[in-house]
């Protein structure tokens, strides 16, 4: 049977859940999304550089004064990597569900 492929990036607990934030919104500042996922700056930072390096995502950091802001926002390759993902979850999730056996 052949369908959507789970995405090797997003098998990734922490990685579907940065992207499931960003795909509900245009953009977001990195301590919003630091936040709402649970991480540390750091280990948000090393999720975000893989996400970069793969084309899921872009940030750019501007400057208000001396205090840097980075906008981090979901590209339109990985939103689609998000939805393919996200349907191949759900196929084994409606698999799972009809052949489940029968209980004695």
């Amino acid at each position: 049977m052949s369908g959507p492929e789970l995405d090797r990036l997003l098998s990734d607990p922490t990685r579907l859940a940065v992207m499931s934030v960003l795909s509900a919104a245009e953009g977001c500042d990195f301590g919003f999304l630091r936040d709402a996922v649970g991480l540390s700056d750091s280990a948000l930072s090393k999720q975000l550089t893989t996400l970069r390096k793969d084309g899921y995502l872009e940030q750019q950091r501007t400057y208000s004064g001396r205090v840097p802001k980075t906008t981090v926002r979901a590209t339109d390759h990985g939103l689609r990597c998000l939805a393919t993902h996200a349907e191949a979850l759900q196929a084994i999730l409606n698999r799972a569900g009809t052949t489940r056996p029968e209980r004695r």
